[in-house]
């Protein structure tokens, strides 16, 4: 997520192919929502997900189809708003039985479950799961580093080694897990897209081209690399609340340019735009088809600029600072058709811990004397930095922008364009040593502990960093360390806006705001009876119909 947060496989239970197959797990194919079921609708996107695979997947797009392809033992439940941020079992039977200090979690696998291919699920395909995690390096592998035994299985860097804070049981589906410390967030990691059970056979490898069977109400075909997916449904599907998907198909497809996207949308040829219009289109579709085909979300979400804090010219507060003394918070938003909301905070407004910076320590509008007046001092005038940032427009256009704030202020900006499917893989990697660049994140889970992962200097890895610029500031780490043992959010909420504070104020990064997703459908959709628009995973695939 990074724009999640920022695949592979696919959690589904079959039940319909054969009796022998029906199981408690699956259950009927009827809904309640209004609309038609069956069809086959299309999608669009301006890239390819970063993977298709859930142990590694850590894009928007590619989390929102992993949560119907691959159920994890918990999840949430599928409604807009705060009830959609409430944790559900999924896989397993109930929310897990924790131990009064904390540190032991213990559930139980639903008996009967099978996965897309038909295979039955066990429950030690869970520490398979959190094996592969770990294994390939994921960028969600921090969350699972505080199982008792995680660390000790990464630096073996055997693929098959124990991990001794997971027990499971096959015969009675108990699993249960053990941490080093007490977790406030684990709840919510058992939640999380990479926690989605695979086979206990699926190989140590990126599995994006061969999607694995997974347990959901969707199954991944047809996989084109850099043009597209199917999704399928998966006959009878049901498990616990989660009932089973109303379309049959839909067929995602990969449309660069986003002015097509949006005028094949408006022609019916596309059904569901899963990325905004062009800027230039915001407000045409705005006020043509506003409250019908085309609805605009608030997010939690923050956008920011990374800076390596381990590479020059960054590795000097001063410089950090320059960067945020001159950029123009009020502008960037032209940048994004209005759809983004101007902040100095790193948190977003709907996370626990927000307070608003007001005055920002960087004041209302830019200083670019004061900027040019750091970078002189720090000795880097002239120095070339390359700006990362994705073939995404916004992304694109925003690298473009802290190029050319960079260049204002005496230093030499080079936007550094990649391709959206292997960004975030290529500014996580720390071979690349990219110095800055563009970076948005949307929550994972509602809890300020997963925006200040970024920020935190234990999630910094050698592939697939969450942490992009490197940052490792002590005093953040132990108010995390403090504030993360802690259940009781509303008793910490306090310590997390201390640490958004240290962020801005020690120019850790460059937040510039929070965005407003759009979904704009075709006449053939239902947007009033069968849409539901998530907190966490944006549009609910299984509740889009066609009329």
């Amino acid at each position: 997520m990074v724009a999640r947060r920022r695949g592979v496989g696919q959690l589904a239970c079959l039940c319909a192919l054969a009796l022998a197959l029906a199981t408690a797990g699956c259950g009927s194919d009827s809904q309640d929502e209004g609309g038609a079921d069956g069809g086959t609708a299309v999608a669009s996107a301006t890239s390819f997900p970063d993977f298709l695979d859930p142990a590694l997947s850590y894009s928007t797009l590619g989390w929102q189809m992993m949560w119907v392809v691959y159920t994890p033992l918990l999840t949430y439940a599928h409604a807009e708003g705060s009830a959609g941020s409430r944790l559900i079992p999924g896989l397993a039977e109930a929310l897990p039985d924790v131990s009064s200090d904390g540190r032991t979690y213990r559930l139980t696998l639903r008996s009967g479950l099978r996965y897309s291919d038909g295979g039955a699920v066990r429950a030690s395909d869970f520490e398979h799961t959190i094996k592969r995690v770990l294994n390939l390096e994921s960028g969600g592998s921090f969350y699972y580093l505080g199982i008792e035994g995680a660390e000790d299985y990464v630096k073996a860097g055997t693929a098959r080694a124990d991990i001794s804070g997971i027990v499971t049981d096959d015969d009675t589906g108990a699993i249960t897990i053990r941490l080093k410390a007490p977790d406030g967030t684990f709840p919510n990691v058992l939640a999380l897209n990479f926690a989605g059970l695979v086979p206990g056979d699926t190989p140590f490898q990126n599995r994006t081209r061969d999607p694995a069977p997974g347990v959901g109400a969707y199954r991944i075909e047809d996989v084109r690399a850099g043009r597209g997916f199917e999704l399928v449904k998966v006959p009878g599907f049901a498990v616990g609340d989660i009932g089973a998907a109303k379309l049959d198909r839909i067929s995602v497809r990969v449309v660069a340019n986003r002015r097509r996207q949006t005028q094949d949308t408006i022609a019916n040829k596309i059904d569901y735009m899963i990325d905004q219009p062009a800027p230039d289109q915001i407000r045409m579709v705005r006020d043509r088809y506003s409250g019908g085909r085309y609805r605009e979300y608030a997010t939690a979400s923050t956008y920011f600029f990374f800076l390596n804090h381990r590479v020059a010219p960054f590795d000097d507060k001063r410089v950090r600072q320059a960067v945020n003394h001159a950029i123009d918070r009020n502008a960037i938003p032209r940048l994004y058709g209005g759809l983004l909301t101007p902040s100095c905070n790193y948190l977003p407004p709907q996370i626990t811990g927000y307070r608003k910076l007001d005055p920002c320590p960087y004041g209302d509008t830019p200083d670019l004397a004061k900027a040019r007046s750091l970078v002189s001092a720090a000795g880097v005038a002239g120095d070339e930095v390359k700006v990362f940032g994705s073939t995404e427009p916004e992304s694109r256009a925003s690298a473009e922008h802290l190029a050319d704030v960079l260049t204002s202020i005496g230093l030499k900006g080079r936007p550094q364009i990649v391709s959206g499917a292997v960004f975030l893989g290529t500014v996580g990697n720390a071979k690349t040593r990219a110095q800055a660049g563009f970076a948005a994140f949307f929550q994972d889970f509602p809890h300020p502990a997963n925006f200040t992962t970024l920020v935190d200097g234990r999630a910094i890895q050698p592939t697939n960093s969450a942490n992009q610029g490197n940052v490792d500031d002590a005093q953040i780490t132990a108010i995390l360390e403090r504030a993360g043992t802690n259940a009781d959010l509303g008793a910490v909420a306090d310590d997390y806006a201390a640490v958004d504070r240290r962020i801005v104020e020690e120019a850790h990064v460059v937040p510039f705001g929070n965005r407003e997703n759009t979904v704009l459908y075709s006449d053939r959709v239902d947007a009033d009876s069968c849409t539901l628009w998530h907190p966490v995973y944006n549009l609910d695939l299984t509740r889009l119909c066609l009329r």
